[in-house]
């Protein structure tokens, strides 16, 4: 199962999907949905230590990224089946820079390379998950970090879970952090709903710099103790 172009479909997650559909004329749409839940991890100095997701994507990417997976045919797709794809998948993401974009002062916050990458079948649909350790932990006792998750191409749309907030503070974060979600400038909904069942166009260019319009953001900091 071959990697495809960014151009044509996001490389760094098309490690999973051996599909090229048929081109259709679109306008800015996504052909990828993926329910994105963020766990924020800070030690007990209020400093951001990295960022652990779990991606759920969508069953009809699942179904076209299964094919020939199932190297034993027993019907079930076993771990050391989907570990190549993970390791595949996650080594294409520096590229893009995993899709996360944190920022402290308007200054990109650097990230190093995922660890603990795996990926799991339930329920019909694939879930990836990572964790992305920042290059130096990051002060936010009083100096918010500015997380977002999208694809800038909007080809990916990342969307709230049903079941879990999208970003939350690890268990073990200071009691006095927290984070407030701002909402994106723009209402994907409309847009997921004409793209789902629909076709993938691989060639559509019209997508460049769209996904930051739909992005939430979230503003990640700590109260200084009273």
């Amino acid at each position: 199962m071959s990697m495809i172009n960014k151009q044509k479909l996001c490389a760094a997650l098309i490690a999973l999907l051996g599909f090229v559909g048929q081109s259709t004329s679109a306008t800015a749409h996504p052909h990828v949905f993926i329910e994105s839940e963020t766990q924020v991890l800070l030690n007990d100095k209020h400093q951001i230590t990295g960022f652990h997701h779990k991606w759920i994507f969508d069953k009809q990417y699942t179904a076209f990224a299964l094919v020939g997976m199932d190297v034993n045919q027993d019907g079930k797709y076993s771990k050391e089946e989907l570990e190549p794809l993970a390791k595949e998948n996650i080594e294409s993401l520096h590229e893009y820079e995993f899709f996360t974009f944190a920022s402290q002062n308007k200054k990109q916050i650097k990230l190093k390379q995922p660890i603990d990458a795996k990926l799991t079948y339930h329920n019909d649909v694939l879930a990836l998950e990572f964790t992305l350790p920042l290059v130096t932990p990051t002060e936010i006792l009083g100096n918010p970090v500015r997380l977002a998750i999208y694809d800038p191409e909007f080809f990916i749309a990342f969307l709230e879970p049903k079941k879990q907030k999208p970003v939350r503070l690890a268990s073990n974060a200071p009691k006095n952090c927290m984070f407030e979600q701002r909402r994106p400038s723009m209402d994907q909904s409309g847009m997921v709903e004409s793209r789902l069942g629909q076709p993938m166009d691989l060639t559509d260019e019209t997508n460049k710099g769209a996904g930051a319009m739909f992005a939430p953001s979230f503003h990640i900091s700590c109260l200084a103790k009273q």
